[in-house]
């Protein structure tokens, strides 16, 4: 707690934020939990809310209070309602998360200078301003400036991308997410940040450098990555570690094409993919595992459809499991 309260206290003195701020603070609003927040305010701002209030856009101060309406489950939604809610200490907290929300409100994409892409239930291909080239996987959220690439090139992500980067040694490429900083000059990566506390840095070509933790914190020693490694970040277990990335870089490289291509491959290894793939158990009798196959799977076609393919080339039969979350592939000589 006493981490996120003196980032907060940095943030609120601070003139101006960075595209990594900006999305650290966003992300804050939307959590559960705000005492830190109510903490810094009742040390360092003694506001009147109401002269708070005055100063703000009219229609913008209603859509905000609103919000804090409902995220305190206040049902009056008269302005004076607050004061009737919360002691004159704590009124000082509710002022200070006007200001925060305000800041919630701007970096959206209307009316702000940021730009968010998301990929939905579909995967998604984009180009950035410098041509650099990112692939999005389903659910994964990009943030940058509308000038990205003039004076930076610093972004901030939520889920899993593939990056090609454009190389321009005067303009180091910067992910920032909530637990850890990714820099680079020219390289192509798989970075993955599941939520606040697991993310992944698989390196393909080219190198990158990784700070952990507070991505604003220069004082950070950071590690650097070469292609065919890769780092996790554990912030629960409260461990980082780099281990051979070589199966991770090709998984990857062949996801961002489009096609895994198999010459005289294991059934296992591909199982393996295809588990990763379409977050699947997928099993297999033992003597189908040890045979090597050629063959090749579009990421976007139906697992059923290379499964099937096995299944007729060896006589085995293509069974659900009884969780509905896989398949196996049983021979005739299991039985």
């Amino acid at each position: 707690m006493d981490n996120r309260k003196a980032y907060l206290q940095q943030l609120l003195h601070s003139e101006k934020w960075s595209i990594a701020q900006w999305n650290w603070i966003r992300e804050y609003l939307e959590g559960a939990d705000l005492s830190e927040l109510q903490a810094v305010a009742e040390e360092d701002f003694r506001m009147d809310l109401q002269e708070m209030k005055s100063t703000l856009d009219r229609k913008l101060s209603k859509q905000m209070l609103k919000n804090i309406h409902r995220r305190a489950g206040i049902k009056d939604s008269s302005f004076q309602g607050i004061f009737r809610m919360y002691p004159q200490r704590v009124a000082a907290a509710a002022a200070l998360l006007v200001v925060c929300v305000a800041t919630y409100f701007w970096i959206k994409p209307m009316g702000s200078n940021m730009l968010a892409i998301s990929a939905g239930e579909e995967r998604k291909m984009l180009t950035l301003p410098d041509s650099s080239v990112v692939q999005l996987e389903r659910g994964a959220v990009l943030r940058y400036a509308k000038d990205f690439g003039k004076t930076s090139r610093e972004l901030a992500l939520q889920g899993e991308a593939f990056f090609d980067v454009k190389n321009d040694a005067a303009h180091p490429f910067i992910i920032n997410s909530k637990i850890m900083k990714t820099t680079v000059l020219g390289t192509a990566f798989n970075m993955d940040v599941d939520n606040d506390s697991l993310a992944s840095v698989v390196v393909v070509s080219g190198s990158v450098q990784v700070v952990a933790g507070n991505p604003n914190d220069t004082k950070q020693p950071g590690t650097v990555l070469t292609a065919n490694k890769k780092l996790v970040l554990n912030t629960v277990a409260n461990e980082i570690y780099v281990t051979d990335g070589t199966a991770d870089a090709r998984f990857y490289q062949q996801k961002k094409v489009g096609v895994f291509l198999y010459e005289e491959e294991t059934v296992a290894n591909i199982l393996n993919d295809l588990e990763r793939l379409y977050n699947l158990s997928l099993k297999a009798s033992p003597d189908i595992l040890q045979q090597r196959i050629k063959l090749d799977v579009k990421i976007d076609q139906s697992v059923r459809i290379p499964l099937e393919y096995l299944a007729a080339v060896y006589q085995a039969r293509l069974v659900a499991l009884a969780d509905g979350k896989g398949y196996m592939l049983e021979s005739g000589n299991s039985h």
